[in-house]
């Protein structure tokens, strides 16, 4: 599935401006990162469940569509994800959120585990991984893999940014997944990092 990325709106390429800058201090930087999530998720909230149904304006009755958010769970990806929780509930205040804990091995580049709190049965709900970075694309295979066990109904992936190497990855693994992102970078490097890049986000955003 074509990953739908959000680049060349000029909300999204003012934001870029911003946490592309190395000069940025970390409260800036985390605040804008929460802006970009609430519009990736805002976007990536088009494969959540709905229902239809008639409410009382105070002038007269009328059709709405409105998001099931209990059948909806977010699930950051520790660290960096966590910079992805507040816009997901500020969204979706009454949705469930669950942790996975991945962390990269820096000479292998892939993934590895040490937590999550994760239930045993998904069956009928609809999953939001939120990482900022879809690098390798490891992490995000890996966390898919342990949320697939459990059922759910569907998995969409939100981040912020990502290169084709992981975006590729990531669909080879699980093709019917869709994938929203801020930006679509050029490449990795030969130590994993995007490029042109902005960084770490984990360490950018807790000023680490």
């Amino acid at each position: 599935m074509k990953p739908v990325i959000l680049q060349d709106k000029a909300t999204v390429a003012h934001l870029f401006s911003i946490i592309r800058e190395r000069e940025t201090a970390y409260p800036e930087f985390s605040a804008r990162i929460a802006a970009l999530g609430t519009m990736v998720i805002a976007e990536a909230l088009e494969h959540a469940p709905f229902k239809e149904f008639t409410i009382h304006t105070p002038l007269e009755p009328t059709g709405v569509r409105r998001i099931i958010e209990s059948d909806i769970v977010g699930i950051p990806i520790l660290r960096a994800g966590l910079g992805m929780v507040k816009p997901f509930q500020r969204l979706l205040p009454n949705a469930s959120v669950y942790h996975i804990g991945l962390r990269r091995d820096e000479e292998t580049l892939e993934p590895d585990y040490y937590y999550d709190s994760l239930p045993d049965d998904f069956q009928g709900r609809t999953i939001f991984l939120l990482d900022p970075m879809l690098a390798t694309g490891g992490s995000a295979v890996a966390a898919a893999r342990l949320v697939a066990k459990r059922n759910p109904a569907k998995m969409v992936f939100c981040g912020i940014i990502g290169a084709p190497e992981g975006v590729r990855r990531l669909e080879s693994a699980f093709p019917d997944m869709p994938v929203y992102l801020g930006a679509l970078d050029d490449h990795l490097d030969n130590t994993g990092y995007i490029r042109p890049g902005l960084g770490d986000a984990g360490d950018r955003m807790f000023g680490t």
